[in-house]
């Protein structure tokens, strides 16, 4: 049987990360994390730990990275981070965060796997273009911590960052934009009129348009392909395998 093709890698590991990101972001110890620091919930840390590695730009640069929010709520929320919070200290502790849950939730895979899933991730997320996602970008520089499961999870966030801003970049390339992409989503939280009224769009709201968020879609594969053409061979069937079998320690928490 011959390699795994990259985009049926691409494909079959999209949503898990995804769903990977969502896990800590929206794990109560975030959320604890994110009050003591003084930071609007449910979104404070949200915007300021993913836009933090900006520095400290205008609201306007934060919302041109960030995209999916309505730029009137990430200004919001980035000119309400506390005085004596740096950008970069929110993403600094925004990154802790999401170590500290991969501590926890990946606590049954053993090092070599994580360690071996951070390689690989390294190797897709070096391979990309920085004008690929700013935000994807500043979050391949951080540090990663020193733990194997703490790693593999700053190491996801990146690869999130990287579809997250192809995405970005697709959705404005046919036609629907960010507040067009969110109505036409197929997702019960974040998709349909209440998914873009959570994230500060208000009416009135574009009709969905499933036709052009499907090829956003295919658009944003095509647009991280050259980077996961950096896994080979058996690489990229190993990839999916333990991408896998993070997302399924979420359900086993």
């Amino acid at each position: 049987m011959g390699a795994l093709a990259v985009d049926a890698m691409i494909e079959r590991t999209a949503v898990p990360i995804l769903e990977l990101g969502r896990g800590w972001m929206a794990d109560p110890g975030t959320a604890s994390r994110s009050s003591e620091l003084g930071l609007e919930p449910p979104f404070g840390f949200w915007v300021n730990g993913r836009a933090g590695v900006l520095g400290d730009v205008h609201p306007d640069v934060a919302a041109a990275a960030i995209g999916f929010m309505a730029p009137q709520l990430v200004g919001e929320l980035w000119t309400g981070r506390p005085a004596g919070l740096s950008p970069l200290q929110a993403t600094t502790a925004y990154a802790e965060a999401a170590a500290a849950w991969g501590r926890e939730t990946l606590a049954a895979i053993e090092d070599e796997a994580l360690v071996r899933l951070t390689e690989l991730s390294d190797r897709v997320t070096g391979a990309a273009l920085p004008s690929c996602g700013v935000l994807f970008a500043g979050w391949r520089g951080l540090p990663k911590p020193a733990d194997p499961a703490g790693a593999a999870t700053v190491a996801l966030n990146v690869l999130r960052e990287l579809r997250g801003g192809a995405h970005l970049s697709a959705v404005h390339a046919v036609g629907l934009g960010p507040h067009g992409a969110i109505i036409a989503a197929d997702d019960p939280v974040r998709g349909g009129e209440a998914g873009a009224q959570r994230f500060g769009w208000v009416d009135p709201h574009p009709a969905p348009d499933v036709a052009r968020r499907a090829e956003a879609e295919r658009l944003t594969t095509v647009i991280c392909r050259p980077a996961y053409e950096a896994l080979v061979g058996h690489e990229r069937a190993e990839f999916v395998e333990l991408v896998s079998r993070a997302r399924s320690a979420m359900d086993d928490r």
